[in-house]
């Protein structure tokens, strides 16, 4: 319960997620990178507003950043505990539906999977999910609207969302949410 406008407003309970990593995966950005991103895909954050989750995702790097380095210049372990409580509008979601109903096992099958080529017919040239680079050669997994991804990111993602984390693109969804 909390007060808003001087009433008393009592909230659903909210879903909790536990992670833990090790130090190891924030040694380098990279692994950092991933470990937050996969903290806020869980937390359903990509599936509300991708320009909210990235700037969410640079600021929790950012916030790391400077613990890891404290930590590593003290010469001590780290501990980190971080509450975040994401608070999404019910209204505005969109005529694609319910972000948090994910795609349907057969839907994923089907998405085409293509080697990245600079100056290929694949628009982006890096993975917005997990923001790294695409490398010459890899493959990576299209959705119908062409937007292309890490094939284990997309993946993650559409356990969660049945749409496209760029357009919102829905694909079929999963009968059982």
């Amino acid at each position: 319960m909390h007060i808003l406008e001087g009433r008393v407003v009592e909230e659903p309970p909210r879903a909790y997620h536990t992670f833990r990593f090790t130090l190891g995966d924030f040694l380098h950005q990279a692994s950092r990178r991933r470990a937050i991103s996969t903290v806020l895909l869980r937390s359903g954050v990509y599936g509300y507003d991708i320009c909210f989750a990235g700037r969410l995702e640079r600021q929790f790097v950012a916030f790391c950043n400077d613990a890891v380095e404290t930590a590593f210049n003290s010469g001590n372990g780290i501990e980190m505990i971080v509450d975040v409580l994401v608070h999404f509008p019910s209204e505005g979601v969109g005529e694609d539906g319910d972000f948090g109903i994910p795609a349907s096992t057969d839907a994923v099958k089907e998405l085409a999977v293509v080697k990245y080529e600079r100056g290929g017919d694949v628009r982006e040239e890096s993975c917005i999910i997990c923001f790294e680079e695409f490398d010459e050669g890899v493959e990576v997994t299209r959705m119908p609207c062409k937007h292309a991804f890490h094939g284990g990111c997309l993946s993650r993602w559409l356990e969660s969302s049945h749409v496209c984390p760029l357009c919102r693109h829905a694909i079929p969804a999963s009968a059982d949410p």
